[in-house]
């Protein structure tokens, strides 16, 4: 990789990170939720969760690392959610030690990749800022 490549592409967290704070930002938008407010173990929290996590998590590949299949958002987050919803250590947290724990669960069961929206030659001239 080019020295310009390089530095075209800034992002250094790591997928989970960002999926986290990517979902994070959506759930938070939708419901005006904090980070520290109590996340509600109910249905209705559960579907509002579930209909701001699922477009962030469309910019991602999820390969099961058990089966090596690559898995669809929706499995993976029902596979998740149905981890922290049986969790006794999960019985009341922040909003945030939910998503956090819920991308941490993600991250140790599927290889997560972003999807590159960007072409390789707009990314190394930084010209997608222009679109």
């Amino acid at each position: 990789m080019e020295d310009s490549e390089k530095r075209a592409d800034r992002r250094s967290s790591s997928a989970a990170a960002r999926l986290c704070a990517g979902i994070f930002l959506l759930y938070q938008r939708a419901t005006g939720v904090r980070a520290s407010d109590p996340f509600l173990r109910n249905e209705k929290s559960w579907a509002a969760f579930e209909q701001a996590a699922l477009p962030e998590m469309a910019s991602f590949h999820f390969l099961d690392r058990s089966r090596n299949t690559i898995r669809t958002p929706a499995s993976v987050l029902a596979d998740a959610m149905g981890h922290i919803w049986l969790s006794k250590a999960m019985k009341n947290p922040t909003t945030i030690r939910l998503i956090t724990e819920l991308a941490n669960h993600i991250a140790s069961a599927y290889e997560v990749t972003p999807i590159e929206r960007r072409t390789h030659q707009r990314a190394s001239l930084g010209l997608d800022i222009l679109a």
